[in-house]
């Protein structure tokens, strides 16, 4: 039920219980401002009070509902320093979470895919020329299947490069030169950062295979 509410939702609603606190701490939910305020950060209030319930297990806030069924219950809310504590952790988290966000968005709109096309094009001249020494040297056919197996792994890798190169050329750069700010607040911007890093991922996690593979074969 509680994953309906984020965690910034979840700042917000304790950041919204001190406000309205009492000088003991005490939240008066007959309160119509504190329904209102609360109402305004939450649609579902099942979830909300799911919430509440969960974090007066947590020690954080004390929430009970005092009531028979079919009668409305008494709410009983209370705040302490354990609150302000959790607060002040959730804001942190919260903080971290934007500056990784923002800095994943900044190194993806400030990538230039010119690097990895230079080292993938000297990559593949360097398999093409081991593949002339094997194919002209009978001493070197024992390196025809591990030479294979790297060749397999650049391809894979050179179509992904080819695919963001595309994505780069249509989408990212046209977004750099028009600025990122507008692109954060969009839905569509989310689902593109994470295909191209798992694109960018996919290249990164093999390529380490792919040089030490070329090396050794030129060691041989």
């Amino acid at each position: 039920m509680d994953d309906q509410i984020t965690t910034l939702q979840e700042l917000r609603i304790l950041l919204c219980l001190i406000r309205h606190a009492d000088e003991k701490g005490g939240v008066d939910f007959n309160n119509s401002d504190v329904t209102a305020d609360l109402g305004s950060l939450v649609g579902n209030w099942n979830a909300l009070e799911y919430l509440l319930y969960k974090l007066d297990q947590a020690g954080v806030v004390d929430y009970s509902e005092i009531g028979e069924d079919g009668f409305k219950p008494i709410i009983i809310c209370f705040v302490d320093d354990g609150t302000h504590r959790y607060v002040a952790a959730l804001a942190e988290k919260i903080e971290t979470e934007y500056v990784a966000l923002d800095q994943r968005i900044t190194d993806i709109l400030t990538f230039n895919p010119s690097a990895l096309t230079n080292r993938i094009s000297d990559t593949k001249r360097q398999i093409d020329e081991v593949n002339k020494h094997v194919a002209s040297n009978e001493l070197l056919k024992p390196l025809s299947g591990p030479l294979r197996e790297i060749q397999s792994h650049f391809d894979s890798i050179r179509v992904v490069s080819e695919g963001y190169e595309h994505i780069y050329k249509n989408i990212i750069r046209p977004v750099q030169e028009e600025g990122k700010s507008g692109v954060k607040a969009t839905v569509k911007w989310a689902i593109l950062s994470i295909l191209i890093s798992t694109a960018i991922s996919l290249v990164i996690s093999n390529w380490s295979f792919l040089k030490d593979g070329v090396k050794s074969l030129f060691a041989a």
